[in-house]
């Protein structure tokens, strides 16, 4: 199923303004006689990426039901519990559960939404551990080099917006955006501890991304790379999942391995000694649908016409 969405609305006067605002955001109070607001939301279940444009003053009340990290130009004051801050000056969290006061002032907020459930099971992933509860120990990023490295982050993703409606591109973004925030800010926990299970993570995929690209041509499995990278095949969809940029499982990684060598031979041959079963056969395809099929969302045309060109 399909849930993206991408979504703008604007509220012209201050009637529509309240009204937009509290359904959306809960208790709202406009403290001007002329005002507006603007936003634009793309994301899906998982994420979403807003652009608020506050042209009023108001006083927003509201307790959060997911994750939310928000920066802004100035112009945006908030507390949540014993916490406050500007978020012109540093990003900042809400998280579920938390009654967040903000008060906007004619500014641009920038927020990344992430949902509970699956902020946690990536989280997981990329520490390989099954038994964390996402959790924040302070509203603002761990460092000034980590805040920079956040905002570096949401800056980029705002690039790829026309894109997101793509699966793939969408799933880099949300990737990218989760790694960056579960490194910027706080997590509750030993941080030294998760560092060392992201490292051997990142450590599994790499060795086994080399693995699987020196042995795509023979009768592999994704239980052998599991094996010769020292690691269950659990531990390796596991380090795919957290780590892969080409590819979310290993089993893909595998198949686009082969597309990739097979591409490289058709490029190569012959084509009046040479035929794209052959090449496909060579390369672990034994039904020729399927390499067309896989060979065509890699590359864009058939390979018969790579091999014929």
């Amino acid at each position: 199923m399909n849930d993206f969405f991408d979504t703008s609305v604007r509220a012209a006067n201050i009637a529509e303004t309240q009204a937009w605002l509290q359904q959306q955001y809960g208790r709202i109070d406009v403290q001007a006689e002329q005002a507006s607001i603007a936003e634009h939301a793309v994301g899906d279940s998982a994420f979403s990426i807003r652009r608020l444009t506050w042209a009023c003053r108001a006083e927003v009340i509201y307790e959060a039901d997911r994750f939310y990290f928000a920066t802004s130009t100035p112009g945006y004051a908030w507390t949540v519990g014993s916490e406050s801050g500007d978020y012109s000056v540093d990003p900042g969290l809400v998280q579920p559960g938390q009654e967040f006061v903000g008060h906007p002032r004619d500014t641009l907020l920038h927020v990344v939404a992430f949902d509970v459930a699956w902020l946690t099971e990536s989280a997981r992933a990329i520490y390989g551990d099954d038994s964390l509860n996402v959790r924040f120990s302070g509203a603002e990023p761990v460092s000034r080099r980590m805040r920079d490295y956040w905002l570096a982050t949401v800056r980029w993703a705002q690039t790829q917006l026309p894109v997101m409606a793509e699966p793939l591109a969408r799933a880099h973004v949300r990737r990218s955006l989760v790694s960056a925030t579960l490194e910027a800010f706080p997590l509750a926990g030993d941080p030294r501890e998760r560092r060392a299970s992201a490292l051997e993570q990142a450590s599994i995929y790499t060795s086994a991304m080399a693995w699987i690209d020196d042995h795509a041509s023979l009768a592999i499995t994704v239980d052998d790379a599991a094996r010769a990278v020292g690691t269950s095949t659990l531990g390796l969809r596991r380090a795919f999942a957290a780590n892969g940029q080409l590819a979310d499982n290993p089993e893909e990684y595998l198949a686009a391995a082969r597309v990739s060598a097979a591409h490289a031979d058709l490029i190569d041959a012959d084509p009046t000694c040479v035929t794209v079963d052959e090449v496909a056969t060579r390369w672990g395809f034994l039904d020729r649908a399927a390499f067309v099929a896989a060979y065509r969302a890699a590359y864009g045309s058939a390979p018969e016409t790579t091999l014929d060109r």
